[in-house]
């Protein structure tokens, strides 16, 4: 399974619950995670998607702890089963 299906399953299924789920693209600010997921009552997440048994490089963990330290949800997903329990959280249906 590939990055991209996991992530594609995971942007139709934060919209099925009302969630908008932004890709997160910078040119001068390395290591972001790959999604921001808006939710309802004011719930931010960032997501870092990985290939199944992948890690986060050094870099995304740096910037990773940086917004949780600054409050917000992070997840890191690997495997299209996660998903359903991370949007269970953050935008339930």
């Amino acid at each position: 399974m590939l990055e991209k299906e996991i992530e594609s399953k995971l942007v139709r299924e934060a919209r099925k619950r009302g969630c908008i789920p932004v890709k997160l693209l910078s040119a001068s600010y390395n290591g972001l995670p790959d999604r921001v997921i808006f939710a309802p009552d004011e719930r931010v997440a960032f997501v870092e998607l990985k290939a199944p048994g992948q890690r986060p490089k050094p870099l995304q963990i740096h910037r990773l702890k940086q917004l949780r330290a600054l409050g917000y949800s992070v997840y890191v997903v690997d495997d299209k089963e996660q998903i359903g329990g991370m949007l269970d959280e953050l935008c339930p249906s």
